[in-house]
């Protein structure tokens, strides 16, 4: 049985992913219905546990379960913090096969504040995920693998924003590559979002209605390609690790209501793109540190001006962590 606690602290740009048109009305004092937040950035601070037990319960197959549990606190605004837990099963079948069973849970993820369109209140948005993953590797030499994953996530909002409810259903394919101490790693995922919630069909979205708001059929499909690049080297006769990480997601809005009923949605199509580095140094053989930088940006295209000015964004985050493995 292995132990592993770590603190980090993570700044982040723009905690509620506001457009440049709302951080302007944020600075200025001008929203109409201005979320509950103290500062458009913050500091983020996570205390994690993870404790991992191993056996062969098969004769040389280990078998490896690990759970995993996070809090966040957040210095300006305690309305963005969260928690979530994470249960991992791992299990070698056979020489070349490699396969594990992930759910993970977050009760409260705070998004913004938004109008209910059935009171004209406005009101946090909230929801909670629910997700389970499978993955089924197959590495015949240590030098490559290639993966299939199977992920299925639950989102469910709270009582004002139930229209909003939905389930993803995604199915990706990973291949890695391990030549002497580089490890490169590329993926591609396919998913489809049914907005389970949705019945609403006889509303419609006013036209002078121009806040961030996700209000109609949410329906989409997205491919999402993952490449990333990491070096291993010794410094100090320590374990050190550089890691560059991209992610390209498209993501089509399948709704077939018209442009009149239905504006934040109609023909619109978003491109959320990730870049991250990050390194990793171990200090002592029980004691690890990490640092890195992210930069994040979604630009949405629709015939509706009002979405890209609400749904556009950019911001950045840097990060550093320290953990303690306890054997």
């Amino acid at each position: 049985m292995t132990v592993d606690l770590s603190w980090g602290a993570l700044y982040d740009s723009n905690v509620l992913k506001y457009s440049p048109r709302d951080r302007n009305l944020y600075i200025d004092k001008a929203e109409k219905s201005p979320s509950s937040i103290r500062s458009l950035d913050d500091l983020r601070t996570d205390y994690k546990i993870a404790a991992e037990y191993r056996n062969k319960f098969w004769g040389k197959r280990i078998t490896a379960l690990r759970g995993t549990a996070n809090f966040a606190h957040h210095a300006m605004n305690p309305i963005k913090n969260l928690g979530w837990v994470s249960l991992n099963g791992r299990q070698d079948f056979a020489k070349q096969w490699i396969g594990s069973v992930n759910f993970f849970y977050e009760p409260r993820y705070y998004i913004r504040d938004f109008q209910d369109i059935n009171t004209d209140a406005v009101q946090h948005c909230r929801f909670a995920l629910t997700q389970w993953k499978e993955d089924l590797t197959w590495r015949p030499h240590w030098l490559y693998e290639l993966t299939v994953s199977n992920k299925f996530k639950q989102y469910r909002y709270n009582e004002y924003f139930t229209e909003y409810d939905g389930d993803l259903w995604e199915i990706g394919i990973a291949g890695v590559l391990r030549p002497e101490k580089w490890r490169f790693s590329a993926g591609y995922t396919y998913g489809v979002f049914e907005n389970t919630g949705f019945n609403s069909s006889d509303l419609t979205l006013p036209g002078s209605f121009l806040n961030d708001s996700e209000f109609g059929q949410a329906d989409f499909e997205e491919n999402t390609y993952a490449l990333s690049a990491r070096r291993s080297f010794k410094l100090h006769k320590r374990s050190c690790d550089l890691e560059v990480a991209v992610d390209l997601a498209d993501r089509y809005y399948t709704t077939t209501r018209d442009y009149s009923i239905d504006p934040m949605h109609s023909e619109r199509f978003d491109r959320s793109v990730s870049c991250e580095i990050s390194g990793r140094a171990a200090m002592t053989d029980a004691v690890s540190i990490e640092i890195g930088l992210g930069e994040y940006q979604r630009k949405s295209r629709a015939p509706a001006k009002v979405v890209s000015q609400v749904k556009d964004y950019n911001r950045w985050t840097a990060w550093s962590s320290i953990s303690y493995e306890i054997q």
